[in-house]
């Protein structure tokens, strides 16, 4: 396959798994133009015209795409399917043309998004108004009301102008807003309702919550943010290194945080599992799989007896484990009596999340890892280095590893920037740095049983990446590509740095699937699941 064509395809299905489809169809129905004979392509505006009712313009498509593959007998079933259809609709001669992929649209949305010629002509008097005034701005803040309403219209009205003129792509452009507008309209709908079904069904719980951690001085961005959201549910927290019954008051159910890399937090779990209080344990790494290599193995680690045996104690003493990997989190399952996968996620209460980037010239590629991490990159430097060499344009930037940085001294320094590590506060700020994000992971236990928290980071900062293949990066997927092989790793890096509108384009998708997991989100997680602990909690009491 063409690189060129597969940068493409991963765009498009990227959109397809958000459910994104105005911008899905853009991608396939132009991919369909530029390769009229790309069987998976061919397959999938098939499947669309058929969801959508138009069996005729289906069929047609099937038939083009047997004619690239005989042999594929699922073809043979997609036409007997699109014959069943059949249909109403008009086929469309031309299946790509913009107006039949607007037409396509409006039937799979089941929006009656057609415009009229009555709001046409509604439209072009406002217009007529609004530029004869004598106060235009007036006006136009006197009939905001009638403005929004005929937005659609408005856009049609110099959507002909342009055509009118010759002025092909700006009419595209305007038909691409138009059918944005409708859909981004038609998301705000969904998503109120979809809060609105998660709030409702979500177990309240305003107790008090004792988060139990290693050291209140470091806390780990993951506790960090679970306290305000918490809070913002209505829960009363409370945070401690340790807990004294007499001079602490029993909460109703305690989060413990990898108290194995503190022992002396043994002593507090066992008092408050004796008090019947439920204690979740929340584990923000693999620690069963790190290597004894890892440079945190010696202070995070299970290599210590003392430790190993706070980290068994802890979870025989669980009501609930919960983790940021659903990999972890399978590997638990028959060891705990109940394992629960919490994703990480970011507040938007950070305004550094959407603060504006700095202006500069150069495209950043950007890596952060631990120490753990320099093997990792060590596998695709030489990738980087010819792509730095093919393009001078290009700086690497490297976080919080000086061993990393060393491995680009050879670049000028006008080429290659290290940033220190910051708090998780200051993070977004490191994320603006760059415009492309590095993660390349070697297949080894641990990583494969990494979380997703960087990548939806890149997405919540619009950054698109490049990943190798470990099972969170393949779940998540939005906003960015899995290099698969060495090779891909040029290939994908070389697309992102010749083409801005593909990092533009992954950066929105990645930034529109980071929503989900914005605080308001995962503390509604969160708070189900410590409502289970609770609930378990009475239930054992009463036994």
């Amino acid at each position: 396959m063409l690189p060129e064509l597969k940068v493409r395809k991963i765009l498009g299905r990227t959109y397809l798994n958000e459910n994104r489809l105005p911008e899905a169809l853009d991608v396939f129905s132009k991919v369909l133009m530029d390769y009229p004979e790309d069987l998976e392509t061919l397959l999938i505006l098939g499947n669309f015209y058929l969801a959508s009712g138009d069996g005729k313009t289906a069929k047609n498509i099937y038939l083009r795409a047997r004619k690239v593959d005989p042999e594929n007998r699922s073809i043979e079933h997609q036409i007997n399917l699109a014959d069943a259809v059949g249909g109403d609709v008009p086929e469309e001669p031309v299946p790509t043309d913009l107006l039949a992929v607007s037409r396509l649209l409006q039937r799979l949305t089941g929006q009656p998004k057609a415009i009229n010629e009555e709001n046409v002509i509604r439209a072009a008097s406002l217009l007529e108004k609004i530029i004869h005034s004598e106060n235009p701005a007036d006006v136009v803040a006197e009939r905001l009301d009638e403005i929004d309403e005929l937005l659609p219209a408005l856009i049609e009205l110099n959507i002909r102008q342009a055509q009118a003129d010759g002025r092909h792509e700006l009419a595209e452009a305007l038909r691409g807003l138009q059918l944005n507008i409708d859909y981004q309209l038609d998301v705000k709908d969904n998503d109120q309702t979809a809060t609105e079904k998660t709030v409702a069904a979500t177990p309240l719980f305003k107790g008090n919550i004792l988060l139990l951690l290693p050291d209140t001085e470091k806390k780990s961005r993951r506790m960090a943010l679970l306290k305000p959201a918490l809070e913002g549910l209505g829960c009363h927290v409370s945070e401690k290194g340790n807990f004294t019954p007499g001079r602490d008051a029993k909460p109703d159910v305690v989060i413990a945080s990898n108290p194995h890399t503190n022992p002396a937090m043994g002593q507090s779990l066992a008092t408050l599992s004796t008090l019947g209080v439920p204690i979740i344990l929340d584990l923000d790494s693999d620690f069963e799989k790190q290597p004894v290599f890892h440079p945190e193995y010696a202070t995070r680690g299970l290599g210590t007896q003392t430790r190993s045996n706070v980290y068994t104690s802890a979870l025989s003493l669980a009501k609930i484990v919960s983790v940021p990997s659903e990999t972890q989190a399978a590997s638990l399952k028959g060891v705990v009596e109940q394992v629960c996968y919490i994703p990480d996620g970011w507040s938007q209460k950070n305004k550094l999340w959407d603060k504006n980037p700095p202006a500069r010239s150069s495209i950043n590629i950007g890596w952060v890892g631990s120490s753990g991490q320099l093997e990792d990159l060590l596998f695709v430097r030489r990738y980087i280095l010819r792509i730095m060499r093919e393009f001078p344009d290009t700086r690497i930037v490297i976080t919080g590893n000086p061993q990393a940085y060393r491995l680009f001294e050879t670049l000028p320094e006008n080429r290659r920037l290290y940033l220190p590590v910051v708090s998780h506060e200051e993070f977004p700020y490191l994320l603006s740095q760059m415009d492309i994000l590095l993660l390349p992971l070697r297949n080894l236990p641990y990583n494969l049983s990494a979380p997703d928290t960087l990548l939806v980071d890149a997405g919540a900062r619009s950054i698109p990446w490049i990943a190798s293949p470990m099972p969170a990066f393949r779940r998540w997927s939005a906003g960015g590509m899995i290099a698969e092989t060495p090779d891909e790793w040029h290939l994908n890096l070389r697309h992102m740095v010749k083409d801005h509108e593909l990092r533009s384009n992954l950066g929105r998708a990645g930034r529109y699937a980071a929503r989900t997991r914005e605080m308001e989100q995962v503390g509604l997680l969160w708070l189900e699941t410590i409502a289970q602990a609770a609930s378990a909690g009475i239930f054992s009491q009463r036994k």
